[in-house]
This record gives C-alpha cells, sequence and structure tokens, in this order.
C-alpha cells in the first residue's frame, strides 16, 4: 500500500516528459506571478470573477470613453447585477458611473484617472513578455 495515495500502483502523479514539465512550471510560475500582482492592487477578498470584470472593463476604456454594465456582461457572461454591484462598490477609485443617455436603465463606466494603477499594468506587461515599442 505504500506509495499508493488513489489506489492505483506507483506515483499517483503521471509522467510528463522534461518539455511539458518546464511549460507546467513556467505557466504556473507566471501565474502566481501575476496573482500575486493583483491580490496586492486589488487584495485578497477580490474574487476572479470581480477581476475579469474590472480587467475586461480597463481593456474597453483603453479604446473608448466609456463601456456598458450590459456590454461587460456580455463579454465576460457575468450577471449584470453583479457587475453593477461591483462598479458601484469601486466607484471614486479609478472609475464613475453614469445613467446611459440612450436607456436610463443602464449605466456606463467611465474611467477618471487612466493612469492609476499603472505601475502594475507595467509589471504584468512584463511577465506576459509585451513591450511596447518608443515612437
Amino acid at each position: 500500500m505504500e506509495g499508493r495515495s488513489d489506489g492505483r500502483d506507483g506515483d499517483a502523479r503521471p509522467e510528463l516528459n522534461a518539455q511539458a514539465e518546464e511549460l507546467r512550471y513556467q505557466t504556473l510560475v507566471r501565474l502566481e506571478e501575476m496573482l500575486r500582482i493583483l491580490t496586492e492592487r486589488h487584495g485578497a477578498r477580490v474574487t476572479v470573477g470581480e477581476l475579469y470584470a474590472i480587467y475586461a472593463s480597463m481593456s474597453r476604456l483603453c479604446k473608448k470613453d466609456q463601456v456598458s454594465i450590459a456590454e461587460i456582461a456580455e463579454v465576460t457572461g457575468l450577471p449584470k447585477q453583479n457587475l453593477s454591484r461591483w462598479a458601484r462598490k469601486r466607484i471614486g477609485e479609478s472609475i464613475s458611473l453614469r445613467v446611459n443617455d440612450d436607456d436610463q436603465r443602464m449605466h456606463d463606466v467611465i474611467m477618471m484617472d487612466a493612469t492609476r494603477g499603472q505601475e502594475n499594468i507595467e509589471r504584468l506587461a512584463k511577465i506576459l513578455g509585451i513591450a511596447v515599442e518608443d515612437d
């Protein structure tokens, strides 16, 4: 019975070739680094869903002035109710909410301070190997 953790003979972990093992390790190390940066920035109580909504919103706000809660819900598949609650929680930090001009039932997220958190974006870009060349 010694060495059996899942009822099978031998090691419970399937063998990987060296290349697959290195890929797995490097991927998990980078993910761990990213999660550390995100936790430092947003706190340990933020859910993965909330992080997804935050960064989906931010990426769209890089290219336009506002994004609706409905757009974020459509892109992420997250419930509008949760997104509205999360956005209200973040008001004043770097975003604001505004009632949509076309549909009063909808709210738009507006970026107030595009430079807030830039150092974290740069740290994440480094981990991901993203570089933007200067003009």
